[in-house]
């Protein structure tokens, strides 16, 4: 086992050798002096860039896999860097069988009772972990996936330098802190968490698989139980080619394109119905199967979002698509972005020159990819940070594009996208259940309202018999008193009104058709009722109670 200070010189030698000797000189100047010292770095004529992405690729599987996530990362690093980050691989020599066997047989005993077959030589080897084939007693086709031994202590070192560093880095360069460098380590260092926790992806592939029972063309592997725990899972084992092979889906007798439409309506409800999606869409991950299925594999990497986010997001996205600059901006700030004032004006003009082809324009989905990304650029030039799952959502959506585009050049993004959206809009805002619970909410609020008057004569009850110290002077108690009754009667009125409608509402969406006909007129008459309670209440705000100020 390498220890921390050991693990943490092995970074330095590494570092040094490619010349990011000055990076460690920042964050701890005593340490690289002393590598410095002992081992000047090379001449290296090739670029800062690439240098980078080899000496990743030479600290080992967590640097891959954090160069990887920051590959994703295109509005906050340099195009150079991005491209060559894009160039990391983790494909490893696979571990000796001998020595990944006892990982086998911890979870599932003797290997020759618990299958009839194995297959020692891996199908697939990773930096984490290598994939088995085997068939179970029972003659079913079983793919395993098996850690590497040690494995979960290296990353979990590694992870822990890398948040060091990165928060001693932006302590000396607060400069540092516009790219949010601690944010993106705290996300990759969950990630990891969750990649490292096998049951944990059996179980995001158990709930993926209930979302899709109904759409027999998605599949997710099943999972057997009884030969998994936290470092083995024991999967049905899935016959198919990648996705991005044009010839053998030809092959099979099956159309390119039909698979974009597949996977980017999976995604649209993985995402925006679901709230539960995958977040590691590249064309390894999803297979086409003989049988016409698009397989998705390898389920560790996985997002949530909460309901009322969701909402939000969908309002974000279609504000992109329909280039309406002002609902970007209303949509980022309920998510919690703070906007300079200063700034609003400059950022409005660069979204609308970014997406304004989106607007009337018959463009590719490489321009809606390229639109897509420059709404975060355009954030980041001026230092706003964008939450971590939002990024996570316009990555997944671009990665699925791109592979879109690969099986169907002339796929359309806004052509799907739209519709979709507005469907869901109009699902979850005009169905009897959100009527239904727009109601309680205002017969909540009307209870509420009613109880005001009852409180404000309690608590001046108790001012008067000195029980409650107030530091305000009071001149006209009853008028005040009398003031907040009228207010709470003209806003209980109008919460009356909005009842009505929604009322009305409800009852237009969950009757029988064959009641359509005389419902048609009683929603036309309960609508008119509102109407006047709503426009008495008006008159009585502008005419009356003006007239009654004059007085005074």
């Amino acid at each position: 086992m390498v220890t921390r200070l050991k693990r943490y010189g092995q970074i330095a030698d590494i570092m040094v050798k490619y010349g990011f000797g000055i990076f460690l000189d920042e964050i701890d100047p005593n340490a690289t002096r002393r590598k410095v010292f002992y081992k000047k770095a090379v001449p290296d004529s090739r670029s800062p860039y690439e240098r980078m992405r080899l000496a990743l690729e030479e600290l080992g599987p967590t640097f891959v896999k954090f160069g990887q996530m920051l590959a994703s990362r295109s509005e906050t690093l340099p195009p150079e860097l991005i491209e060559e980050l894009k160039k990391l691989h983790n494909d490893v020599a696979p571990v000796p069988f001998h020595e990944i066997k006892p990982v086998i047989e911890e979870y599932c005993g003797r290997i020759e009772d618990a299958f009839s077959y194995f297959e020692e030589t891996p199908i697939a080897a990773a930096s984490i972990g290598q994939v088995h084939r085997a068939i179970l007693k029972d003659g079913t086709i079983v793919a395993i996936k098996v850690q590497r031994p040690g494995i979960t202590e290296k990353i979990e070192t590694d992870t822990l330098l890398i948040e060091n560093m990165a928060k001693r880095y932006e302590k000396v360069n607060p400069a540092v802190k516009a790219y949010n460098l601690s944010g993106m380590v705290d996300d990759f260092a969950h990630m990891m968490k969750r990649e490292l926790d096998y049951v944990a992806e059996g179980k995001n592939a158990d709930i993926f698989r209930r979302n899709f029972i109904n759409k027999p063309q998605i599949k997710f592997p099943k999972i057997f139980w009884d030969y998994s725990g936290s470092r083995l899972l024991t999967m049905e084992y899935i016959e198919g080619i990648r996705v991005d092979n044009i010839e053998g889906i030809k092959i099979f007798g099956y159309e390119p394109a039909d698979f974009a439409d597949l996977g980017f309506e999976a995604y649209l409800k993985m995402i925006f119905e679901d709230g539960f999606f995958h977040i590691d869409p590249h064309p390894g991950n999803l297979i086409v199967t003989p049988d016409g299925e698009l397989a998705f594999i390898d389920l560790g990497a996985i997002a949530i979002i909460r309901p009322e986010r969701r909402d939000t997001f969908i309002k974000l996205l279609l504000a992109i698509v329909d280039t309406d600059v002002d609902m970007i901006i209303e949509t980022f700030q309920k998510l919690g972005v703070r906007i300079d004032e200063d700034d609003m004006d400059d950022i409005k003009d660069q979204l609308y020159y970014a997406l304004f082809d989106t607007e009337g324009f018959e463009i590719s989905s490489v321009d809606a990819g390229n639109a897509l990304e420059s709404v975060p650029k355009i954030m980041n030039q001026y230092n706003i940070q964008i939450p971590g799952t939002l990024m996570s959502l316009l990555k997944v959506i671009m990665m699925v594009l791109g592979i879109g585009i690969t099986l169907n050049p002339n796929f359309n993004f806004y052509d799907k996208a739209r519709p979709y959206l507005r469907e869901i809009v109009h699902t979850r805002y005009f169905s009897p259940k959100s009527f239904k619970k727009t109601s309680h909410t205002l017969l909540e609020s009307v209870d509420s309202i009613m109880k005001l008057p009852r409180i404000f004569n309690r608590t001046m009850n108790k001012w008067a018999a000195g029980k409650v110290q107030i530091d305000i002077v009071a001149k006209d108690v009853e008028k005040l008193s009398e003031t907040i009754d009228k207010a709470t009667d003209k806003l209980l009125m109008g919460l009356v009104a909005s009842s009505l409608v929604i009322g009305a509402s409800i009852v237009m969406f969950s009757a029988d058709i064959e009641y359509a006909q005389w419902l048609i007129y009683l929603t036309v008459v309960i609508y008119v009722a509102a109407f006047s309670i709503g426009l008495g209440t008006l008159i009585k705000i502008v005419y009356i109670d003006d007239k009654k100020k004059k007085k005074y």
